[in-house]
């Protein structure tokens, strides 16, 4: 059996043989790779010293290049002055969140308390099923409540001119988007 390697550069070859001679590989503006294209890849390259090194050498740095990209948008949404009108919303928001928490585990605390040795099986199962009803009402409260918060942060979010879509530089897209980035973990 030929080592991958070999076996890599051979259908290369082929593929270049069929190219016009006028384009080079990386010319071509719609070049997609599977996921079998990606493995091979890096299984080739993964193979040698020296290509175990480059994929090691190219995630660190990738790393340190997302890290500041993550930490210059940081920089500018701390530096970008908060909407009055929407801090207070929010506040109220979480105020009555936590009230209602407060008032919740008061409530359950006040429930017939479940280690009883009075209370019968059936007494038990009721009293088990009043406190997990009441915890599910606060849940579903609070779930109302944090969708109403993220409602506001993305009104916050349009008036800005930070974009959720946008890729770590402005109107450039994520250079790695493959779903299998393993060397570069």
């Amino acid at each position: 059996m030929q080592p991958l390697w070999t076996h890599l550069m051979g259908e290369w070859n082929q593929t270049l043989a069929q190219m016009d001679p006028g384009t080079m590989p990386d010319e071509e503006t719609d070049v997609t790779l599977g996921d079998l294209d990606f493995d091979t890849i890096e299984a080739a390259v993964m193979e040698t010293a020296r290509g175990r090194w480059f994929l090691k050498e190219y995630a660190r740095r990738n790393r340190n290049a997302d890290t500041l990209a993550v930490l210059e948008a940081l920089y500018r949404l701390k530096d970008r002055p908060l909407d009055p009108s929407t801090v207070a919303p929010l506040k109220k928001h979480l105020e009555e969140m936590a009230a209602t928490i407060r008032r919740t585990m008061e409530e359950v605390r006040s429930l017939p308390t479940t280690e009883s040795a009075e209370l019968s099986e059936a007494e038990l199962q009721q009293a088990a099923e009043q406190r997990i009803r009441q915890m599910i009402r606060t849940l579903l409260y609070l779930e109302g409540r944090i969708q109403n918060m993220i409602g506001l942060d993305k009104v916050e979010i349009e008036r800005t001119d930070v974009s959720l879509e946008a890729g770590p530089f402005d109107g450039e897209k994520a250079r790695h988007l493959h779903p299998h980035p393993a060397f570069l973990m």
